[in-house]
């Protein structure tokens, strides 16, 4: 109401100046009388007429403006990140990276179907744009069909359970955000080679570094309990496999990490409301354990007290942790010192041999008799160097090695040739055979935990197995084979049938087979699958 009395004033103020003014002109006072009378009411009549005709057209353009870019966002979902400046669209399966061009040539493309917003294009284009900008990646819901479809890639090949899945995911959303920066998730080194390709991909699509940073292979001291988690994934999934799956759906993974963390708040609170009580134990075990209740269920399972003044070594104790920490899928959540000292203040230990007294454990057995089988039938290879080039005793062969599985069979054809009371009846698994010499043999070369080099053993001459076959091989060249060429695969199989004729306990392995042939018969060998006949001709 001010205003308008304002405005009167104003307006009155005005048409009395001019009358003042020309009070002394009829003329000029007639035409003021005349503008007023006769003109300004039909010209404020107009002037209304086209506010009300532009004001009517700019509210249904800016409805049908509202409409097309509610339409065009539903059919075409772009989202935004600002860390990294891209864009994105998610087509309700999969979500992909897109170009700004890509995105303006469709909205471009969308409006110039609209002859009404054509003369709104550009206000349009970038009315969306800055909605798009506005709708954070990480603000989407995906797809039950996109959830599945990452569950399905992570459980069962990655995680036991689908709990377990959903429990990483929320934990890789959380680090997206930021959230629970505090806490530790100790994992096995296999699992930290996936982290790393997840972490290449999270930087490659959304401009996260180290997203993966608080999973850890080993504990340190400095970590306290309260903040230490567990997960777990199976040991046997190959990096490789785990490489390409990312390059297809990493992006996907990531959005539906961000929908759980948002869904569930933090991984802690899923562990709480929605987990198993199997998943909450194994995560929360050192969040509701301290040293001394992690002994007591070691020395409870694994250690058995004597009446007689057994003496185990504080080695062989160790070891025995360690197949404990392996059985329960533990990391080494205990300082080996610490683990000592804590063992001493219980049992009665022996400063000098460095052994505990009256002790001794069900895991011990198979061990012990490993070791002597190792020590009374494997020896290494003596290997010297002239002129750069290996030698070994006899032999110029340096790349004997025995088989992890093959390591298993001599084992049990020991303790069946053993005229000696063991403990064990020979049965051994390939993991126990690994741990045993990574354990207590750190100078042997174990290699892809499948190839144990540079060793020897008196049960088995494999080159010697090899060599007297040549001598069968000759035989029926000689008898049987026309042609000027044997392939590797009929010299295998000829090996093969002397062995078995032989009745040889062990048949080395075709591709052992082969690398003796390349080292043995070089000068004779051609496409490099082949032997020329004329050697074992000649021999």
């Amino acid at each position: 109401m001010c205003n308008d009395s304002i405005l009167y004033k104003k307006c009155t103020n005005t048409i009395l100046e001019l009358i003042n003014k020309y009070k002394n002109d009829d003329y000029m006072l007639q035409r003021i009388n005349n503008h007023i009378i006769n003109y300004l009411p039909n010209t404020l009549e107009n002037e209304l007429k086209n506010y009300e005709k532009r004001l009517n057209r700019n509210n249904y353009l800016m409805g049908e403006q509202q409409i097309f870019i509610q339409v065009f966002l539903s059919k075409n979902q772009y989202y935004y990140l600002n860390s990294n400046n891209f864009f994105y669209e998610y087509n309700g399966k999969h979500y992909f990276i897109v170009k700004e061009d890509d995105v303006l040539h469709k909205l471009l493309s969308s409006i110039s179907k609209d002859r009404i917003l054509m003369q709104w294009k550009h206000k349009t284009k970038f009315n969306i744009i800055k909605q798009i900008k506005e709708r954070n990646l990480f603000s989407s819901i995906p797809e039950s069909d996109t959830i599945q479809n990452v569950l399905n890639l992570l459980y069962p090949s990655i995680f036991t359970t689908k709990n377990t899945a959903k429990y990483f995911l929320t934990i890789i959303g959380d680090n997206i955000f930021k959230k629970n920066s505090n806490l530790i998730f100790l994992v096995t080194s296999k699992m930290r080679r996936l982290l790393n390709e997840l972490d290449n991909i999270t930087l490659n699509s959304i401009g996260y570094n180290n997203t993966t940073f608080n999973f850890m292979t080993k504990y340190h001291e400095n970590h306290s309990y309260e903040n230490c988690r567990l997960i777990k994934i199976n040991e046997t999934f190959s990096t490789e496999m785990w490489r390409e799956m990312l390059k297809k759906i990493g992006l996907d993974l990531l959005c539906v990490s961000t929908h759980y963390s948002n869904r569930y708040e933090n991984s802690d609170k899923f562990i709480e409301n929605k987990s198993d009580e199997e998943l909450k134990n194994y995560s929360y075990y050192l969040k509701n354990s301290n040293p001394n209740d992690i002994t007591n269920e070691f020395t409870n399972k694994y250690i058995i007290e004597t009446a007689i003044d057994i003496n185990i070594g504080w080695k062989n104790i160790h070891f025995v942790w360690k197949t404990f920490l392996s059985n329960s899928n533990l990391p080494n959540i205990i300082y080996s010192n610490t683990l000592k000292n804590i063992l001493k203040e219980r049992y009665k230990y022996n400063e000098e041999q460095d052994c505990f007294i009256g002790i001794t454990s069900k895991y011990l057995p198979i061990q012990s008799d490993f070791i002597k089988f190792w020590e009374t039938t494997i020896n290494s290879t003596c290997i010297t160097v002239v002129n750069n080039t290996y030698l070994m005793e006899n032999e110029s062969f340096t790349e004997n090695d025995f088989e992890i599985d093959e390591i298993c069979s001599l084992f049990k054809l020991w303790t069946k040739q053993n005229s000696e009371e063991l403990l064990t009846n020979g049965n051994i698994t390939e993991e126990n055979v690994l741990k045993i010499l990574k354990h207590f043999f750190h100078n042997i070369e174990i290699v892809e935990d499948k190839y144990v080099l540079n060793i020897n053993c008196s049960l088995w001459d494999k080159i010697s197995d090899i060599n007297k076959s040549f001598e069968y091989i000759k035989e029926e060249v000689k008898n049987n084979y026309k042609l000027e060429l044997i392939s590797f695969d009929d010299a295998y199989n000829y090996y093969y049938k002397y062995c078995n004729k032989k009745s040889y306990k062990f048949i080395v392995s075709k591709h052992y087979f082969e690398k003796y042939l390349y080292f043995k018969l070089a000068d004779y060998i051609v496409y490099e699958k082949f032997i020329e006949t004329s050697y074992f001709l000649l021999i």
